[in-house]
């Protein structure tokens, strides 16, 4: 299994909207074939982190990384990135 662990925070004066539109993608976000799971968390900094783990890196990289695949047209289809802010992400194969 291949797992991202991303860090996000709300653009100012959008947290209410950051809110609502992540807790709608990653219902959407889980739905999607080849997504194995998606958890969510706020962490001490008060940054949001998403770790979803795909079936296999191919799998991440046809989802994410092209523009037509799923995961990037939902995110584009959400406009997230207009209420928040990606700041980093760790990415690699499942070692359990």
């Amino acid at each position: 299994m291949y797992i991202v662990s991303s860090r996000w925070e709300a653009v100012e004066g959008h947290e209410d909207a950051w809110r609502d539109i992540s807790a709608r993608t990653g219902g959407k976000l889980r739905a999607i074939p080849g997504v194995e799971f998606l958890h969510r968390f706020q962490n001490e900094m008060g940054k949001v982190v998403v770790t979803m783990g795909y079936t296999d890196e191919p799998t991440y990289q046809r989802l994410v990384n092209d523009p037509n695949g799923a995961v990037a047209k939902l995110m584009a289809e959400t406009d997230i990135e207009s209420v928040a802010r990606w700041i980093s992400s760790e990415r690699g194969e499942s070692v359990d």
